[in-house]
């Protein structure tokens, strides 16, 4: 069984995004892997906190 990690920034995504991220996540990896619908896909979703949190050389600072 798959298993998809993501890590993002603290508190960056809502409810519906993660649901929406985990949804994408899996019918992507059914379709590649011509897996039937319901078969088990894991994701994980990492909220690593702001300060630890690096892009293209700066530390993440979330939009407020």
């Amino acid at each position: 069984m798959p298993v998809a990690k993501v890590y993002v920034p603290e508190g960056i995504l809502t409810p519906d995004q993660r649901r929406e991220i985990v949804k994408g996540i899996h019918d992507v990896i059914v379709t590649v892997e011509k897996r039937p619908p319901n078969a088990p896909t894991y994701v994980l979703i990492n909220e690593v906190p702001a300060c630890d949190w690096g892009v293209t050389g700066s530390v993440y600072v979330p939009r407020t």
